[in-house]
């Protein structure tokens, strides 16, 4: 299993500026969640948060899922709190057959993330809407 360690991470910036989201609990094994916060606001509920939990699915697979979220907020003009608003998630979940062949996992690992990052791609995820 890899080592649970912080994230560097651009985030949407012109030009993107590296973020650090801090490991807040490392995953204890298969079905624990390990989970990461860009701890940046005045209170952690609107921390964006990245989650990851993996599980072996029958015997002849194994299963990840990560979560972004990432919550809004507002300041209160009469109390001058903090309050989230809402929030925007993206859920990404990966299967992995144990038969699926060493050859072909960097291609999978190129793709996906090739995938996110494409200019189509990244205009849907902003505005949550299909290419048509």
């Amino acid at each position: 299993m890899p080592q649970a360690a912080n994230l560097l991470i651009n985030n949407g910036a012109t030009p993107p500026v590296e973020k650090t989201f801090t490991l807040v609990t490392p995953a204890a094994g298969d079905g624990g969640i390990a989970q990461w916060a860009l701890k940046e606001g005045s209170i952690s509920s609107v921390f964006p948060v990245i989650t990851a939990m993996a599980t072996q699915t029958g015997n002849k697979s194994r299963k990840l899922t990560l979560k972004f979220r990432l919550p809004s907020s507002y300041t209160d003009p009469v109390t001058g709190l903090t309050n989230v608003n809402n929030a925007a998630e993206v859920n990404l979940q990966v299967s992995i057959p144990q038969e699926f062949p060493e050859s072909l996992k960097d291609d999978l690992v190129a793709f996906c993330v090739g995938m996110v990052g494409a200019p189509l791609v990244t205009q849907m995820i902003r505005d949550a809407y299909p290419a048509t």
